[in-house]
């Protein structure tokens, strides 16, 4: 799957401009105002179609299965756990629409939460965690990245002092922002950075085992120390039961919001849905691309049900681009 952002001064030209490079298959993942409130930012999506998901197409087209039959393949086809997938399809089936994508919009909707991550001081400071490898870093940077342009000073922190270059790889993102990185190898020293903040705070972590029980007590004692909320960071494509398991394990130490990551490198999601659905974790945003200056989008159930579903009719997508750019 090939994702990219486009900004453009209205919606309907950012829109114009996805449709023109990636043609009339795109498919708009998510609709939002540009950096402080100017311009717009659309992120669409183009499933590069092998010779035998467009022979699945034909066959789509001849046979027309109903709503609920092509919801059930498709979280097949995503490797989704059998008895999460059923819940979906019976939530699916319940709704009175015969659309696939509006029908498992539904779905979603019905059976998990939905929460972008909120705007820069509006609530505890942001602390990113997760599994070695996922992106952390990445986001803290993009989150830094967001505020900046829309005017907000933050500042950021880095606990991750242990890993070869990881220190490094935050500050050379920090100094383009014109922002100093502060670095914290204890518990007490992030309580007294975060403590001393007079701007909202980001935080980074070092990576976490979730089945260590002493790097999970570090970590724990962390998240209150700063008085953080811990956001789970998880990238797509992995295991659905192995992810099920670690987003239960941050879950178990007050991570509320869950930010997928690797979008444009991953055919199947069903390990994202296992993990959302085992840790009773809400969704919030996405990164794309590991480009800093791409950002973040919010997820909600249309987008994500297009992004699970993308192989339907093109009367489908033109009412998912009507609703998300409502």
């Amino acid at each position: 799957m090939r994702l990219k952002t486009y900004s453009a001064p209205t919606m309907a030209e950012a829109m114009e401009m996805a449709r023109q490079e990636m043609g009339e298959d795109a498919i708009i993942v998510s609709t939002q105002r540009g950096t402080g409130g100017r311009g717009a930012r659309v992120t669409a999506a183009l499933e590069e179609v092998r010779p035998e998901d467009a022979a699945l197409e034909e066959l789509y087209e001849e046979e027309r299965p109903d709503a609920v039959a092509t919801i059930r393949q498709a979280l097949t086809f995503h490797g989704t756990p059998p008895r999460l997938a059923e819940r979906l399809v019976q939530a699916a089936g319940a709704l009175d629409t015969d659309d696939p994508i509006l029908a498992f919009a539904g779905a979603l909707d019905a059976t998990f939460t939905f929460a972008p991550l909120p705007e820069p001081g509006a609530g505890r400071p942001i602390m990113l965690v997760g599994p070695p490898g996922v992106g952390k870093t990445i986001t803290t940077a993009k989150l830094a990245a967001r505020a900046t342009l829309a005017g907000t000073s933050v500042r950021v922190i880095t606990t991750d002092t242990q890993r070869a270059g990881g220190v490094e790889q935050l500050a050379a993102f920090t100094r383009l922002l014109k922002l100093d990185l502060e670095t914290t190898d204890t518990i007490e020293s992030l309580r007294e950075a975060v403590a001393a903040a007079d701007h909202p705070v980001y935080i980074d972590t070092a990576g976490t085992n979730p089945f260590s029980d002493t790097e999970m007590d570090h970590l724990s004692g962390l998240v209150q120390a700063a008085g953080a909320e811990p956001v789970l960071v998880l990238a797509a494509g992995g295991d659905a039961m192995e992810s099920a398991d670690i987003a239960a394990s941050f879950a178990a130490i007050g991570a509320g919001r869950l930010l997928v990551t690797r979008l444009d490198m991953a055919r199947r999601l069903g390990s994202i849905l296992a993990a959302a659905d085992a840790a009773r974790i809400r969704f919030s945003d996405v990164s794309i691309t590991p480009q800093v200056a791409d950002g973040l989008s919010p997820i909600n159930p249309l987008s994500l049900a297009r992004l699970i579903m993308p192989h339907t009719p093109q009367s489908h997508q033109t009412s998912y681009q009507s609703e998300a750019a409502s």
